[in-house]
């Protein structure tokens, strides 16, 4: 089941030994309660934790992106589109004050963000880079899901300013994966220089988040190969 979900979302995949093992340790979790980690060739040893994080992600990306497809028929009416957006918007920042950090607020979220990738693409003139710049962390949130399943290759550079300057995780996570997707967009030969050193600059602040941090090494590994 999980090679078939993977290859819906990812035709091209190559399912390696590595892909193997991590849906193993996903299909049989108890694994991770027998051994600490295991040695891979080539790789190294991994822990189980470190493998038990890259599913997550991988979870949380394929769940956002079920529900990105827009509307059949193209964008709805703006009024009661953005209206959507905005109750959804609010509906984050509430689940934040709430909830206390842990896994059930960040599923909630997820769940939320999911809601948006749909959201907003009814939108038929959605200011994503306006939005960008706003105060309310939930109209943020709601533009890098704009963001994420429509990049906009004239909004990439301001993009990667709001992200870098991001102050919440969340919000951070998921405008890195935008980042991502509008690097793909563009082409890594078409990406500012300057953009590498800022996503460099906010690399080197991170402290303890494996997660945005494997995220902007994957985007500066892209943008490498121009």
């Amino acid at each position: 089941m999980g090679t078939a979900v993977l290859h819906v979302l990812e035709p091209d995949l190559k399912i390696d030994g590595i892909t193997v093992m991590l849906l193993v340790v996903a299909a049989v979790p108890w694994l991770g309660e027998l051994f600490r980690s295991i040695e891979v060739p080539g790789l190294g040893r991994i822990e189980f934790r470190e493998i038990e994080r890259r599913i997550e992600a991988v979870q949380r990306t394929a769940n956002a992106a079920l529900v990105g497809d827009g509307p059949e028929g193209g964008a709805v009416d703006d009024s009661a589109a953005w209206d959507m957006v905005k109750e959804l918007a609010a509906e984050y920042v509430n689940v934040r004050l709430e909830l206390s950090s842990g896994r059930a607020r960040t599923r909630r979220m997820d769940q939320v963000f999911a809601r948006l990738v749909r959201a907003t693409q009814r939108v038929r003139d959605f200011d994503a880079g306006a939005l960008l710049g706003s105060q309310d962390a939930g109209l943020r949130l709601a533009a890098y899901a704009r963001l994420y399943v429509l990049p906009e290759p004239e909004v990439l550079d301001a993009l990667v300013d709001a992200v870098t300057g991001e102050p919440l995780p969340f919000n951070q996570y998921w405008g890195l994966q935008a980042v991502g997707r509008g690097v793909e967009d563009v082409g890594a030969e078409n990406v500012p220089f300057g953009v590498v050193r800022r996503l460099e600059d906010c690399r080197s602040r991170m402290r303890h988040a494996p997660d945005r941090v494997e995220l902007i090494d994957r985007i500066l590994e892209d943008l490498g190969e121009r």
